[in-house]
């Protein structure tokens, strides 16, 4: 029985797996495990046809990489996230 209310949160981590590095990365390897492994046996991926969307769900393989690189291009050159990769970079100097 708890007397003091305070104690509560160190009698339930030292009872629990959580309460080092090893056990808590291992609670959480074992979860991630799980998730994915459901969510890979429950959801269902469909393709949705519109008359918009057939050209593009036809393109090969190579021209949809191209565009994930042009569009990634055009991002990165954003000014807030070039200002964002500014201000990491320059962080520690």
């Amino acid at each position: 029985m708890l007397l003091n209310a305070c104690n509560c949160h160190v009698c339930v981590i030292n009872n629990c797996i959580l309460n080092n590095l090893a056990g808590f990365l291992k609670f959480w390897s074992v979860t991630f495990v799980v998730v994915t492994t459901l969510v890979m046996l429950l959801k269902h991926e469909t393709e949705a046809k519109t008359p918009d969307e057939e050209d593009v769900l036809e393109d090969t393989p190579s021209q949809s990489v191209t565009n994930a690189y042009i569009q990634l291009w055009r991002i990165v050159h954003l000014p807030a996230v070039l200002s964002l990769i500014a201000t990491l970079m320059t962080m520690k100097v």
